[in-house]
């Protein structure tokens, strides 16, 4: 049985928990279904992850997601994403890679991917996820569109309430009998870490 943070990611990008102008902008690219090369960088738990894949899953892409803390090397690039970068989609729709945790990549790895990144943009687009943006080199933000996904403090308390419903719903559909004190106390804790409060909820309520 998948645990919470599976069970309920989003699965478009309305559900995802996020400031209006990101959501605004993210539904351009599913209407469009084409998009430039993307580098989502921000705190843990933000939701760069889940906006990919929902933005992937809305259009119905064809996509390969690599993990950089795991797959660092310089051969998955090669054996791996080349293949797929190189080769059309059966549905003759541009393919995607989502490359997430790319921090976790090697400034060697790197221009590697970078070059790849070229070679393949007509057929291919590239979605980087990271936490620090200062560990991805400065040629491969030139080749996306670099999209921070902390939140602006005069934007927090909206996009609280908006944690606070999500979290409420969840508890609700699982039938958890909960303490509203107890969930605001994790809540205010671990704002704006979804991934970590929905962790934690799981672990105190099952």
């Amino acid at each position: 049985m998948n645990n919470w943070v599976q069970k309920y990611r989003p699965k478009n990008i309305d559900d995802c928990v996020i400031v209006d102008s990101l959501r605004d902008r993210f539904n351009r690219f599913v209407e469009r279904e084409n998009f430039p090369h993307l580098l989502f960088h921000g705190d843990a738990g933000t939701g760069k992850t889940s906006v990919a894949k929902a933005i992937l899953k809305t259009i119905d892409a064809d996509y390969l997601e690599i993990n950089g803390s795991l797959d660092n090397g310089i051969d998955v690039l090669r054996e791996v994403v080349e293949p797929f970068a190189s080769t059309y989609s059966l549905f003759g729709k541009r393919k995607y890679v989502l490359l997430d945790e790319a921090d976790g990549l090697t400034h060697k790895v790197q221009p590697a991917l970078r070059n790849f990144m070229e070679k393949y943009a007509d057929n291919c687009g590239f979605i980087l996820t990271c936490n620090f943006a200062d560990k991805i080199i400065q040629p491969l933000h030139s080749r996306c569109s670099v999209i921070n996904f902390n939140i602006p403090k005069n934007q927090r308390g909206i996009v609280r309430d908006s944690f606070n419903q999500r979290i409420e719903n969840i508890l609700k559909i699982e039938g958890v009998d909960y303490e509203k004190n107890e969930v605001n106390k994790i809540v205010k804790e671990y704002f704006p870490d979804f991934r970590r409060t929905l962790n934690e909820l799981e672990s105190l309520y099952c």
